[in-house]
């Protein structure tokens, strides 16, 4: 995805300028009522967040003929709901659908599941699945992604006993699974596995959380911010692993034991949260570019790439699409549901008319396990290792309430500002940890970096009280100082 914003379509229409947010220019409404055969053929590969968004934004705004081909078994579901029904917080996992098939059918949206589809055919406009053949005048590639799974092996099987949570079927797999286990270990330090070990623990289940980095979420936090995440884990009982790769034999299924360096242990189930990749085989085989960062090459307007030219009639979007980040310029990928949204109206939009385009990305995100609320937005450890980049840090340890008032929590606030001066310093990235307000102070901190905000900036920022809800001096204050102080140091050396 290119950055610069003057851009033009794939058919050379110029379009306006615009960064941050997508701007909509509407259309012409058709000017007669047409019959099926004359209506625009719209298929979507794929049925989740990205696809079936896109879907009822396009019904929304046309009369077109829509089909969504997904291989998946259920639609329109919550996929970041998954493992808080593990952890019984909701009741099941028909909580987590959205919007069932019927709401679909009453849209007019041919939604056909577990229909996988093995090619397209952008020559002749078909998709190709294993019981039909289905022409399009508009494609949407919403594929999502695939679990990754660091283990070589001659089987292109997981061992009895391990499991993914790709979908909501694998959710609802392993939760059957453990109405009998007493002991699982969960291979992986990121958001998922944090959550259903989280989960996992409030059904007395004992579990143990391996991951072959130095620290959870090391892709994410730096070391000082994920040492609170891991110590509130093991408050809950939680056995955290770090450092050392984890061992599975085939025949975990009989033997139940896993390997960790010089150690092993006892475990009647496995859960796999290694990560994901995009799923982009359908894309790569098509002939369309796959980027730098393993997703779909798209433009502006999530038109995909083959050889030279962006496509006017082929869009990709969700985790399967490369994005441009907002303080590096390059393109990444997004793992965010937030971000399939958005993509979804903008591909809805270009289909029917009403052009829009898709600026960079701060990517924030918030996660929960327990009473912890830990997230973040911008730069992230490896961002900033990989590209040398300088920046000044300010941490500060506050309370959620006033000193005085019940209930009060602890917060943690760690902000990084690119290097220079106060009046040009500028905020790069945020962490954050607590007990409450973490997702409002980082939404709050997202906008300040897309507007570019400075230390200085910081300094005056003027905040409200009130017992209940803060302290006299919100916690953000005391970490822009700290900021300050680390740039007068670093100036001194």
């Amino acid at each position: 995805m290119g950055s610069d914003f003057g851009v033009k379509d794939a058919a050379g229409k110029v379009m306006q300028t615009v960064a941050e947010v997508q701007e909509e220019v509407p259309g012409k409404a058709p000017t007669q009522v047409r019959t099926e055969k004359e209506l625009t053929r719209v298929v979507i590969i794929g049925g989740g967040a990205c696809g079936m968004a896109a879907a009822t934004k396009i019904r929304r705004q046309s009369d077109f003929k829509i089909t969504v081909l997904s291989s998946d078994s259920h639609t329109a579901y919550s996929h970041c709901g998954i493992p808080f029904v593990l952890g019984r917080e909701i009741e099941n996992f028909e909580k987590l659908i959205v919007k069932p098939p019927g709401f679909f059918r009453g849209k007019n949206i041919d939604a056909k599941l577990n229909e996988k589809v093995r090619s397209i055919n952008l020559a002749r406009k078909v998709v190709l699945t294993g019981r039909r053949t289905y022409p399009y005048d508009k494609l949407v590639i919403a594929t999502g992604s695939l679990p990754f799974i660091p283990r070589k092996s001659e089987a292109n099987i997981l061992p009895y006993g391990s499991f993914t949570l790709r979908s909501l079927a694998d959710g609802k797999l392993f939760g059957k699974a453990l109405e009998t286990a007493q002991t699982v270990c969960i291979v992986g330090g990121g958001i998922i596995g944090i959550e259903c070990a989280s989960a996992l623990t409030k059904r007395g289940i004992k579990t143990i959380l391996i991951t072959r980095s130095k620290d959870l979420l090391s892709s994410q936090f730096d070391s000082d911010m994920a040492a609170i995440v891991r110590a509130h884990l093991e408050t809950l009982g939680v056995e955290v692993i770090t450092g050392e790769p984890l061992f599975l034999p085939e025949n975990f299924w009989k033997e139940k034991t896993v390997y960790v360096k010089d150690r092993h242990f006892t475990a009647d189930l496995m859960l796999l949260a290694t990560g994901i990749k995009p799923e982009v085989c359908l894309a790569s085989e098509a002939g369309l570019d796959i980027g730098k960062a393993g997703g779909i090459v798209v433009n502006e307007m999530l038109q995909v790439k083959a050889g030279e030219e962006f496509l006017s009639n082929v869009y990709a979007g969700g985790e399967c699409a490369e994005v441009t980040d907002l303080l590096t310029g390059e393109s990444r990928l997004s793992q965010l549901g937030t971000t399939a949204r958005r993509m979804a109206d903008v591909i809805g939009n270009n289909i029917t008319g009403k052009y829009s385009t898709f600026g960079p990305l701060a990517d924030p995100w918030v996660a929960v396990a327990g009473d912890l609320h830990f997230g973040g937005v911008g730069l992230t450890p490896e961002q900033v290792k990989r590209q040398g980049i300088k920046v000044i840090n300010g941490f500060s340890r506050g309370r959620t309430r006033a000193s005085y008032y019940p209930d009060r929590k602890d917060i943690y606030i760690k902000l990084f500002f690119k290097d220079g001066d106060l009046a040009e310093a500028q905020l790069a990235g945020a962490q954050l940890a607590g007990g409450e307000g973490i997702k409002e102070r980082i939404d709050a901190l997202s906008l300040a970096i897309r507007k570019k905000t400075t230390i200085k900036d910081l300094l005056n920022l003027e905040t409200c009280y009130a017992p209940p809800v803060s302290m006299l001096v919100d916690p953000l204050i005391p970490a822009v100082k700290a900021a300050v102080r680390n740039m007068r140091e670093t100036k001194t050396e």
